[in-house]
């Protein structure tokens, strides 16, 4: 049995609690055994029902399974358990964003960040919703927002270079992608852009490159297939 997990299990079962139980679902979350997961949350609120922690574990949980209907009756009982949680509130968000209330969740995005301005991870999931939303410069003064709160943040990094590109900026996007540290996915999320700007030789281009560097990525290959027969149907722009 993996070392941590098992180290976890003991802690819980000498000393039970909604904390040793939580431990023991992220170990099992580490190693992708939701059902366990589950089973170690379930505890955890069972002990003790009114900890928004534990609900707010599990709904991202549910989340992550593809289950968001479960996972937003939790999302709202950790808000509803701990209203001045931003981490409850972040989580809402993006339960709210998988189901398409993109409105609602950036209502929860704003709600989290009012309670902690330096909350990074709500900053980065504001800054998505306002290129959703079509706000390009909001998104950029978000993404940096972010990125000055926590400048490892690699997905504030992409979505920055997303934020540049919808606002035409695409030398900014660049080089938003380049300093999130990964070439190939630079190369890559470029490619993306340039797609929906159907600058499909481009695109051909940028996929090629991030193929290149990580020979075994499929999607990047598959990209590139797609842009090169758009590019062949003559439907650049």
């Amino acid at each position: 049995m993996d070392p941590q997990l098992l180290a976890a299990i003991g802690v819980a079962t000498a000393n039970p609690s909604p904390a040793a139980y939580r431990a023991v679902a992220h170990e099992y979350q580490r190693l992708r055994v939701a059902d366990k997961a589950h089973e170690y949350l379930d505890k955890a609120a069972t002990l003790a029902p009114r900890d928004s922690t534990t609900y707010d574990l599990r709904a991202r949980l549910w989340r992550d399974g593809g289950l968001t209907d479960r996972a937003l009756t939790d999302a709202h009982r950790a808000v509803y358990y701990a209203p001045l949680s931003p981490s409850a509130h972040n989580t809402l968000g993006t339960v709210l964003q998988a189901l398409g209330q993109h409105h609602d969740a950036r209502h929860e995005y704003e709600r989290a960040v009012a309670l902690d301005p330096t909350a990074a991870y709500a900053l980065n999931n504001l800054c998505y919703t306002w290129i959703l939303e079509r706000e390009p410069k909001k998104a950029v003064n978000v993404c940096r927002a972010a990125l000055t709160s926590d400048p490892t943040l690699k997905a504030a990094r992409n979505n920055l270079g997303l934020a540049y590109a919808a606002s035409g900026d695409i030398d900014a996007a660049r080089a938003a992608f380049d300093a999130a540290g990964d070439p190939a996915a630079a190369h890559y999320n470029l490619g993306i852009v340039q797609l929906a700007q159907k600058r499909y030789t481009d695109a051909v281009s940028a996929f090629a490159a991030a193929q290149q560097i990580r020979p075994h990525w499929r999607m990047a290959a598959i990209r590139a297939q797609q842009a090169q027969q758009l590019a062949n149907a003559g439907a650049e722009e």
